[in-house]
């Protein structure tokens, strides 16, 4: 093996891991503050007084721990997604070319689960329509551009998204450089 097949499973294994944690971490409604940013401690400290629990523009109470729990589900589906390309690589450099078909095809599928569950993600994270628009525009036309925006969301979950998504296709690209 050279340098940069074992940099690719190096890297491959270290997401992995961290997917895994950060997603197992998220399901327990801990570590937040990475998809929440201050919405996280503002959820924490409203829970801890008893309040209603509104959080920062997250929908209802518990909105953060939905949030990380949704979350979950999309770093799950990365991890099968970086658990497939370590298993055709491992095909690949074992010979044993069924495997590796049988590997690009649920690496393919897992492609498509993680951009259907990071759909799922911000569609679910949307905020109610508004029932009745104020502005002079059309509106229908309103309450899509408003539910389109992304200002509902902390800028951690924009970022979090972001760097996942960074990962996933670094992880790809050292395998395809291979």
């Amino acid at each position: 093996m050279d340098g940069t097949t074992i940099a690719a499973f190096a890297a491959a294994t270290a997401a992995l891991v961290a997917f895994a944690l950060a997603a197992f971490m998220f399901w327990k409604g801990r570590w937040l503050f990475l998809v929440a940013g201050g919405a996280a401690a503002v959820e924490e400290a409203e829970s801890a007084v008893g309040a209603d629990g509104s959080a920062a523009g997250l929908s209802g109470a518990g909105g953060v721990r939905k949030m990380g729990r949704r979350m979950a589900v999309v770093l799950l589906a990365a991890c099968v997604l970086v658990a497939t390309l370590l298993a055709f690589e491992g095909a690949k450099l074992a010979g044993n070319a069924l495997l590796a078909s049988a590997a690009t095809l649920v690496n393919n599928v897992a492609f498509v689960a993680l951009l259907v569950a990071m759909v799922w993600f911000f569609i679910v994270q949307r905020p109610d329509r508004p029932k009745e628009s104020a502005s002079s525009q059309d509106p229908r036309m309103a309450s899509r551009a408003h539910a389109a925006r992304l200002d509902h969301l902390p800028l951690a979950t924009i970022l979090f998204t972001l760097a996942t998504i960074a990962v996933v296709a670094l992880v790809g690209i050292l395998f395809a450089g291979l």
